[in-house]
């Protein structure tokens, strides 16, 4: 299809995911809970019934429906990568994920732990598109995302029970538990799935707990969540562009796997003081990954098994003070980020040579932040943003299996970011916005250590390296406009973020690397419309521009190049129809345009672009009795596309490797309460 034919269609019919209520708590935006309304530039919020309704099965589904998202599977895992504003590859690496407030990513180079989060354990998902820096540091200069999980209602005590079964001998059982009286509450979420999955050597099998436990005073209260979840993965490789024909569902690496198992903790306390707000979190996770990787090359290639151990400890305790100060109405919140990791990782041949590694990895982070925020009501309809943070990154990384120099490195940085938005009310319907500022990312362990950074020629032995990166910094601006009534939602905004030293994964060379100056800019346009009361209609457009500003790669100057895996265009649309009191239909339609191939910086690969694709997806709802009953079917028009691919060597190359996602395949869910 072709892409301005689709984007015509839907600029005629604006509108992504229904916006929050005027009235809907969130805490992304100050990290204290708020009116959405309150605070300059918003935050758009996915409720639970929105949820419920949605035609998602996972929670990057649910995000891939949202303007400015795309997702990606680079390596046939379920917890796929999430890239907000358009950075490729290293897009997960510049999307801030958040847990109930703390961040899910790691210093390793994986992505975020998708799967061991359930939708039904989802009580909403707090999306701040573009640098959150100031408050919550590194890692989110595309976006920052919040999930918060559901918790006990007061009063409530009741039991949920499903089972699911569908396509690729897939089927999960989970159940739910809320016991809470007016001042305690306890709620736990359990579940198990398992899949064989679409691909051959793709077999999942995951099972994850989530748990919440707190006391409530008149001023404030304690929580304690925790959680576990343990995974078990076959990996089953890329697919050339031939196989792709001929047998995309085969895998090219049928010894390959991966399993996780985690667990994590946070005790949190508010207290109400009567001239300002205390609030405070103490977290630990403690993640351990294995993973093997045969030897396909022969002679001249070699097997390995990674055991990985990590481990952080997190404080943040922050305070929020209303003041006034020249006549106008002020609250400032301030507060301070504490974290440290501990980072263990042997790297053999196989599991029997762990104790003679080839490489013994021993790292630590340190990071201390302090930040400052402050919103003036300038007027009834106009207020003002400050934002500044401070933030002491120390990096300590060793390989005890090697002895040369370049295998140890330590390194102190000292990243600063600040913010300033304005946000106008020109009537009761339409408010203007802007903002800008600065965020950074540094270097995950994993992105500075190379397996194999120094060649020996004499013994043809390779010996790590721990090289460190530049921090990436990124100068960030976005202006908006914002449309609200009772039937309509509308939003629309432009923004740009001027990059320097952008910090990439050459997947040719197999070594990360600091870019020459890149650039993104777009325009996002979102709404929703309710039509009378069996209706809702959604949908979003999003045009993204990812180019380098200058630079030379492989002799070839990139200056005004497109960076490669960001789509031109995407559209999203959605409608949700109440067919009868006890009966509902979602659907759900996404276009991904085209984009470049990974590493095809120069935008020269005689194969062309990867291709567009359109995907659709539909749920039907039905309450019988006190059964919930619902049919999912995902890719209905059984589309064969892919959403990561990477261009084969040579400036002729027309072959490339790519990661086949699933055909139409449907699953089928019972739900049963008990009260």
């Amino acid at each position: 299809m072709h892409s301005k034919s689709v984007i015509t269609a839907i600029a005629l019919a604006l509108a992504t995911q229904v916006f929050a209520q005027e009235d809907a708590v969130v805490v992304t935006a100050t990290r204290f809970p708020e009116k959405q309304l309150e605070h300059p530039v918003g935050v758009t919020v996915i409720t639970r019934e929105q949820i419920a309704n949605s035609a998602a099965a996972t929670l990057p589904d649910l995000l891939a429906r949202q303007a400015g998202i795309n997702t990606r599977n680079n390596t046939g895992s379920p917890d796929v990568a999430v890239d907000m504003r358009g950075f490729g590859v290293s897009g997960d690496q510049n999307t801030l994920v958040l847990l109930d407030g703390q961040r899910l990513n790691d210093i390793e180079l994986t992505t975020v732990r998708w799967s061991a989060i359930p939708l039904e354990a989802v009580e909403r998902v707090e999306i701040q598109r573009g640098g959150g820096a100031v408050l919550f540091g590194g890692g989110a200069t595309g976006g920052t995302i919040n999930i918060i999980t559901r918790s006990p209602i007061a009063g409530d005590r009741s039991a949920t029970v499903s089972a699911s079964y569908g396509s690729y001998n897939t089927n999960g059982l989970r159940a739910a538990v809320n016991l809470a009286g007016a001042n305690t509450g306890f709620s736990l979420n359990a579940g198990r799935y398992d899949s064989d999955n679409y691909r051959v050597n793709n077999r999942l099998e995951q099972g994850n707990l989530l748990g919440d436990l707190r006391w409530t005073g008149i001023r404030g209260g304690l929580v304690f969540k925790f959680g576990l979840d343990n995974q078990s993965l076959r990996l089953p490789g890329v697919r050339t562009d031939v196989q792709l024909q001929t047998d995309r569902r085969g895998a090219t690496t049928p010894g390959d796997y991966s399993s996780r198992d985690s667990t994590n903790a946070t005790l949190s306390g508010r207290y109400e003081f009567d001239s300002f707000d205390v609030a405070a979190d103490l977290s630990h996770r403690d993640t351990k990954r294995n993973a093997f990787f045969d030897n396909y090359f022969g002679p001249f290639g070699q097997a390995s098994f990674i055991d990985t151990h990590g481990k952080v400890w997190a404080f943040t305790p922050r305070a929020k003070v209303p003041y006034r100060f020249w006549g106008r109405d002020n609250t400032l919140i301030v507060g301070a980020d504490l974290d440290y990791w501990n980072y263990l990782s042997l790297r053999a041949t196989d599991i029997a040579t762990l104790g003679t590694p080839v490489a013994n990895i021993a790292a630590t982070q340190r990071d201390r932040a302090i930040y400052a925020q402050n919103h003036t009501a300038l007027g009834e309809a106009t207020k003002l943003t400050l934002g500044v943070r401070a933030q002491r990154v120390e990096i300590a990384s060793n390989d005890r299996a090697n002895t040369l120099p370049s295998a140890s490195a330590a390194q102190a940085r000292d990243p600063r970011s600040w913010e300033v938005a304005l946000r106008h009310k020109l009537n009761s319907a339409t408010a203007i916005y802007g903002k800008v500022g600065t965020s950074f990312r540094i270097a995950t362990l994993d992105e500075m250590f190379n397996n194999c950074g120094f060649f020996d020629l004499t013994t043809f032995t390779c010996f790590s390296t721990v090289t460190p990166l530049e921090p990436q910094t990124s100068r960030d601006r976005e202006i908006g406009v914002e449309y609200k009534q009772q039937q309509w939602r509308l939003r629309a905004n432009y923004y740009r973020m001027d990059l320097r030293n952008e910090i990439h994964f050459n997947a040719l060379t197999f070594l990360n690397m600091n870019l020459s100056p890149t650039q993104r800019q777009g325009i996002e346009l979102e709404g929703s419309w309710k039509l009378g009361s069996r209706w809702d209609l959604f949908g979003s457009y999003t045009h993204a521009r990812a180019t380098f500003r200058e630079g030379v790669y492989g002799g070839v100057d990139v200056s005004g190049k497109n960076l490669p895996l960001v789509p031109r265009d995407q559209v999203k649309l959605g409608v949700t129809w109440a067919v009868a009191d006890k009966t509902r239909l979602s659907g759900a339609l996404a276009y991904v345009g085209k984009q470049y191939y990974d590493n095809d910086q120069a935008n020269n690969f005689a194969g062309g672009q990867m291709p567009s694709f359109l995907t659709a997806d539909l749920k039907l709802s039905r309450a019988v009795g006190l059964w919930n009953l619902t049919l999912a079917g995902n890719n209905l028009s059984n589309k064969k596309y892919y959403t990561y691919a990477i261009r084969g060597g040579g400036a002729a190359a027309t072959n490339f490797n790519a990661y086949p996602m699933a055909e139409r395949h449907f699953l089928f869910t019972a739900e049963y309460p008990f009260r």
